[in-house]
């Protein structure tokens, strides 16, 4: 059993998990899982010293209320609310349950925002010199890549051994990481693919900021302005893009209609196109020059896939995953205009209230289409690189943008399309795939029982790349 403290952005999350076997079986109990986020909404994003301070004034009280959800010792105690005298209960005296302390402690250690590391982590210091046990600190997108595992202990759904079983692919997808990563056990993950710019969730971040109405920006209290995004682009009925497809009636959400399906986990590539579909007027390209073809849209402009400079691009066979030049890309078409004679852009810039709802919902649809083909290329790539026999078959989406159902889709829709229909697919539940302390716990019982402990004396990484995540060098 562990208590895990996550304060590695803006949400502050404390954890109870507790790991057994039951009939052969790895099951995991929480018994305690809290978080809260700060409210940065004025700042149309994350502000470093909103959060901290949010850190500052919510962890003791979420360890406080953990600590009460502890498990009781099996046998029953009598403790004095006035004090013992010599066995005796005192006639003031209250009966309370003496609990079970954790095993060990795991925090967040990094990457992250140093600072709201730091107070995490010096309250695991804390709780490990008082309760006298052991210190396990966790990387952070380890912790995201080992989320299905914890769910499948949960038992979501039941099986005999924890799954996905290792070897398997992660893509980690968040506001601050876009990685590919093959993890080869819980302990050793090769990178794969990053980017060099910016995120996935930092580009629909930013487009969100854009296209959203002032009203809805001004109002959230969320800055998960990607989701956002998701739910204003697939609003309304999808436009009739390319000849011979038809528009259809999507949920608010955006969502599959079966929302079983938007928490699989486990379930096939072609399991889960078969039992979504809300998204089947998407069709995969069946090669660049097709994928530039279906990326015009009845405005003129288009928006084609990261990286694809042509017939014989020197990077499209890259895994090196890149968002700045997409969002650049799809600032430009809302801020000129597009000649629809020549389907090129001109200098005449055009204000963005004068621009129609339909053509803004398009441009969102449309961006999250390009990076996401980008992203579900990238695995393509990856499994074209490894011996058929010993590559993965199991691929992991994990991170912020994990939740995206239009996401998992093109993911699965891709690796039918190119062969892979059998691949399983795990996909946490959304209120899994954003920063949490349950998954860092998980990950301290992975690390515990593998053997990996920490001394009192470390120190928050601001940046950590997973391959030196048992020999990290500490940036300053």
């Amino acid at each position: 059993m562990t208590l895990a403290i996550e304060t590695s952005c803006d949400d502050t999350s404390v954890a109870i998990l507790e790991k057994t076997a039951e009939h052969g079986r790895h099951v995991a109990q929480l018994h305690f899982h809290r978080k809260v986020t700060s409210d940065n909404a004025a700042f149309l994003g994350v502000h470093p010293l909103v959060s901290l301070r949010s850190h500052q004034e919510n962890l003791a009280n979420l360890v406080h209320e953990a600590i009460a959800h502890l498990p009781p010792k099996e046998a029953s105690h009598v403790v004095i609310g006035q004090g013992v005298l010599q066995g005796k209960a005192h006639e003031s005296s209250e009966h309370v349950i003496m609990r079970r302390l954790p095993d060990f402690i795991s925090v967040t250690r990094g990457p992250g925002m140093r600072s709201n590391l730091f107070t995490g982590l010096d309250t695991a210091k804390g709780l490990a010199v008082a309760w006298q046990k052991p210190l396990v600190g966790v990387h952070h997108m380890q912790a995201h890549a080992l989320t299905p595992r914890l769910v499948s202990a949960l038992g979501l759904p039941p099986t005999t051994s924890l799954e996905p079983n290792f070897p398997f692919l992660s893509i980690l997808a968040s506001g601050g990481h876009t990685l590919l990563v093959h993890s080869l056990s819980a302990t050793e993950h090769r990178l794969l693919g990053s980017t060099n710019d910016i995120a996935v969730g930092e580009c629909l971040d930013k487009l969100a900021r854009i296209l959203l109405p002032p009203e809805l920006l001004q109002t959230t209290k969320s800055t998960m302005y990607g989701a956002l995004l998701d739910q204003f682009a697939f609003a309304q009925r999808v436009p009739d893009n390319v000849a011979g497809r038809s528009p259809r009636q999507v949920s608010s959400s955006g969502a599959p209609r079966n929302k079983s399906v938007t928490d699989a986990t486990g379930c096939s590539a072609r399991e889960y196109l078969e039992t979504s579909g809300d998204y089947d007027w998407y069709e995969v390209p069946s090669n660049h020059e097709d994928a530039l073809k279906k990326s015009a849209t009845k405005w003129g402009w288009s928006l084609n896939q990261p990286l694809i400079t042509g017939r014989a691009g020197p990077k499209i066979e890259n895994s090196e995953l890149s968002f700045s030049g997409l969002l650049t890309a799809a600032e430009r078409v809302v801020r000129y205009q597009t000649d629809p004679a020549t389907r090129k852009r001109t200098k005449i810039e055009r204000n963005i209230d004068d621009i129609s709802l339909e053509e803004k919902r398009d441009v969102a649809r449309e961006t999250m289409r390009a990076a996401f083909e980008h992203v579900a290329y990238r695995v393509i790539l990856a499994f074209q690189s490894m011996n058929h026999d010993s590559a993965p078959r199991s691929v992991v989406l994990a991170g912020g943008v994990a939740a995206n159902a239009f996401l998992r889709h093109i993911l699965a829709s891709t690796l039918c399309a190119h062969g892979d229909p059998d691949v399983k697919l795990y996909f946490p539940p959304p209120s899994y795939c954003t920063d949490n302390a349950a998954m860092i716990a998980w990950t301290g019982l992975e690390m515990f029982e593998a053997g990996h402990t920490d001394p009192l004396s470390i120190r928050a990484i601001r940046k950590w790349p997973l391959e030196q995540l048992l020999d990290p060098i500490i940036d300053g």
